[in-house]
């Protein structure tokens, strides 16, 4: 949904801290895109643990640009801190799953 949205043109480079601009929000919107189809094409084989530890460190990454760029709107704010959030809530739902 992220890469959607990224995509779509909904945010723009004023959303973000510099350089961040519209061909890189773009590009990152359709990679996600892309992994999210590899994802879901591999879901049988995916070692949920792994991933769990994937989207951990992505959302610390979040919180940390967050923390320490300047530049954000409220609207990119946001984004990225409800991203880390749902990252971190899926990490931890991964985690449970891989349980057994």
């Amino acid at each position: 949904m992220l890469g959607l949205l990224l995509v779509s043109g909904w945010l723009g480079p004023s959303d973000f801290p510099d350089p961040v601009g519209k061909p890189l929000i773009v590009a990152f919107g359709a990679a996600l895109v892309g992994v999210g189809v590899i994802l879901w094409r591999l879901a049988d084989a995916i070692d949920l643990r792994a991933l769990a530890t994937a989207n951990l460190a992505t959302a610390g990454l979040a919180v940390a640009w967050c923390l320490a760029a300047n530049g954000f709107s409220t609207a990119g704010t946001a984004l990225t801190t409800a991203t880390a959030a749902a990252l971190a809530l899926l990490a931890v739902a991964q985690l449970l799953g891989s349980r057994g």
